[in-house]
């Protein structure tokens, strides 16, 4: 009987720590989670920054483009025999 009584104790103890470490890993894993939101939040904004600066570049080498073969259209003109 004294026994059985300690048995149940320990299994009440054990209880109790694995319910506390349940509550813990819950608090832990809403904290990642809130975390892990936050971060793709953060990573959705970079990737649009991302994005606008590379429009920005692909406009960039257009007009550098165009202005490369004005040049080389003046550079001709201006070697070109004139008759």
């Amino acid at each position: 009987m004294l026994q059985n009584q300690q048995l149940a104790r320990e299994i009440d103890a054990l209880r109790r720590v694995k319910e506390d470490r349940e509550r813990e890993l819950e608090a832990e894993n809403a904290t990642l989670r809130r975390e892990g939101e936050g971060l793709r939040s953060e990573l959705e904004a970079i990737l649009r920054e991302l994005q606008a600066i590379m429009d920005s570049k692909m406009g960039l080498e257009l007009e550098i483009a165009a202005y490369r073969k004005l040049l080389e259209g003046e550079e001709t003109r201006f070697y070109s025999p004139r008759f």
